[in-house]
């Protein structure tokens, strides 16, 4: 059988303009990213007549994603991620897989909360951006 693993090359993350309605376009230049890495926190529910430890689980946090970029300062949705970034809105965005048609799309709002830019010798000007996922993942 062969396999049938997804290729990270040709996935797009886009963010929203905020318009209604809302226009998004892929960040250009992203060359790794991770996330969404969420969790959720246990509530313990234990009692006097309980023989263990009995839990539930509490609600869902999409926690985080993460990319980096190679940055150009006058790129318009690396000057929008920085923009947010200072702006502390809440901005739409969209994770576009490549499968086959239509692509698996995951929507969530998040804050950008890290936009870190680094360079090196022999390197190019990066930028390291957080997103600090708000609310559920919507897969469509």
């Amino acid at each position: 059988m062969s396999s049938q693993a997804l290729e990270a090359q040709g996935m797009l993350l886009k963010i929203g303009n905020g318009a209604s309605p809302e226009v998004f376009t892929a960040i250009s230049e992203i060359k790794t990213f991770s996330g969404p890495g969420g969790s959720a926190a246990v509530i313990d529910v234990t009692d006097l007549s309980s023989l263990a430890k009995e839990k539930r689980m509490g609600l869902a946090d999409e926690g985080q994603l993460s990319f980096t970029i190679n940055y150009i300062p006058n790129n318009t949705q690396h000057a929008l991620l920085r923009a947010q970034r200072a702006s502390r809105e809440e901005t739409n965005f969209k994770l576009v897989f490549t499968d086959d048609s239509p692509s698996t799309t995951w929507s969530f709002s998040a804050f950008v909360t890290g936009f870190a830019v680094s360079g090196a010798v022999d390197g190019v000007v990066e930028a390291n951006v957080t997103l600090e996922i708000t609310g559920a993942i919507v897969e469509s």
